[in-house]
């Protein structure tokens, strides 16, 4: 069996990885041979299952578990920080029970005990968190995996040609006999959409520019701190070498043509950091910014996997395709082979109900 996949990003490298290993004769078209503008290498790197819907928490089970046993990629395991407000307490009970049910290790944390456990946390406007603290989750360099998946293929006898995808597409085949396939799979991320309608579908997908800050501050450094994600402001941040990375929702920007970050709304940024825990970040100074595309799907900001006929696609993941990344590879692998499949993706499909994931920070 002969599978192109367009689109050598994280998604694109895990389905040819997880084709490979099964004899399966993968070839990827990638147009960037740094990967400079792909999702994943502009990410936190952050690995999660605190999520609001059943699916998302398998497949980062699985994800991370994959991660941590079957690669040689290096995980932080300082865990994340959910911080939730008074407004949110019915997501809150709905979620940690889900996650706890689905056997995430998640756990609790009254306003006390989080100040007693984070005393440079402000919780005057916190209803709960729920944290882990096993090392089930955190962080890892998103190039590292993306690196772990291309090198492994491509022992596996997959094969990289660095054209763009597009010219494999219907309307413009000049390479048709050259890379006839039994199957496509488009993981072009942000331009899956740009890409499908060339086959004359239609995918509801689109690039959000997010921009994460590098700062210093003047507090002590905590490098074992978790990953904190505030709910309630918005705002996340993690330790990253001597000082920290943070980024805010409200620097989303839609239909950016560049990949510049956002420097106008770091005040604001600043700001909700300086809200949460005036200890850290009283005094801050923002060394340097990098902007990167989340493919956001625009009817639920939650992934669409799914095919037509022979072409497959995997898009909209708004933030999460490196932390599921193994569990889509896989999942596709088993499309399009016909394997009986290890995770239930109806509520993937490109025509369903919306499917709201409400963590999207």
């Amino acid at each position: 069996m002969k599978v192109n996949i367009i689109g050598g990003g994280i998604i694109g490298m895990s389905t040819a990885y997880h084709l490979a290993v099964k004899n399966v004769d993968v070839t990827i078209f990638e147009k960037d041979k740094i990967f400079d503008t792909a999702s994943f290498g502009r990410s936190c790197g952050g690995m999660r299952c605190q999520f609001f819907t059943r699916e998302n928490i398998l497949l980062s089970r699985y994800s991370i578990d994959f991660i941590k046993n079957q690669t040689s990629v290096d995980f932080t395991p300082n865990g994340y920080l959910m911080l939730f407000g008074e407004d949110q307490q019915e997501d809150f009970e709905y979620s940690t029970a889900l996650q706890q049910e689905l056997g995430a290790t998640t756990k609790t944390l009254t306003p006390d005990q989080l100040k007693e456990l984070h005393p440079w946390i402000t919780v005057d406007d916190v209803y709960r968190a729920c944290y882990t603290d096993d090392g089930s989750e955190g962080w890892i360099d998103p190039y590292s995996l993306h690196t772990w998946f291309k090198d492994e293929a491509r022992k596996l006898g997959a094969k990289i040609n660095w054209i763009d995808g597009k010219w494999l597409t219907p309307k413009v085949h000049p390479y048709k006999e050259k890379y006839d396939c039994d199957a496509t799979v488009i993981a072009a991320g942000c331009w899956t959409g740009e890409v499908a309608k060339l086959w004359d579908i239609e995918i509801p997908v689109k690039g959000h520019k997010h921009t994460v800050y590098n700062i210093l501050t003047e507090a002590e450094h905590i490098p074992t701190m978790p990953l904190v994600a505030d709910l309630i402001t918005g705002v996340y941040w993690r330790p990253e070498g001597q000082g920290y990375i943070t980024g805010y929702e409200g620097n989303s920007e839609w239909d950016s043509k560049d990949l510049e970050p956002n420097w106008d709304k770091w005040q604001e940024t600043w700001e909700k950091l300086y809200h949460r825990s005036p200890v850290l970040f009283e005094a801050v100074k923002a060394n340097s910014a990098w902007a990167g595309y989340y493919d956001t799907n625009i009817i639920d900001s939650n992934a669409i996997i799914d095919h037509v006929d022979n072409i497959y696609f995997a898009t909209g993941f708004t933030g999460r395709g490196l932390m599921q990344s193994p569990a889509v590879g896989l999942s596709l692998s088993n499309m399009i082979l016909g394997e009986t499949p290890k995770f239930n993706l109806d509520s993937y499909k490109l025509n369903r109900e919306p499917l709201v994931e409400k963590y999207v920070i």
